[in-house]
């Protein structure tokens, strides 16, 4: 996510966090890029406006842990960034 300035940042947060989904807060799993999320985990869609700011996310997935972001592969179930709240 370093590629966003901080006005993107923010905007992205909000797009996400104002999407109302409720947020995960306990985890068995590391919140790190790479790790396998376990299935039984609902993903959700990205909204339209984070997509228009960051286009390599369209095929994939997000859940909220705790304040963090989590971006997912619905394919495989792995994290494939994390935007630390």
């Amino acid at each position: 996510m370093s590629r966003l300035d901080t006005a993107k940042r923010t905007e992205f947060r909000q797009s996400i966090t104002s999407s109302g989904v409720s947020r995960v807060t306990n985890v068995n799993f590391g919140l790190s890029v790479g790790t396998a999320v376990p299935r039984s985990v609902s993903l959700h869609p990205l909204p339209p406006a984070v997509l228009s700011l960051v286009p390599a996310y369209r095929s994939y997935r997000f859940i909220m842990v705790r304040d963090d972001i989590v971006i997912i592969d619905p394919d495989t179930y792995e994290i494939v960034d994390v935007i630390q709240g």
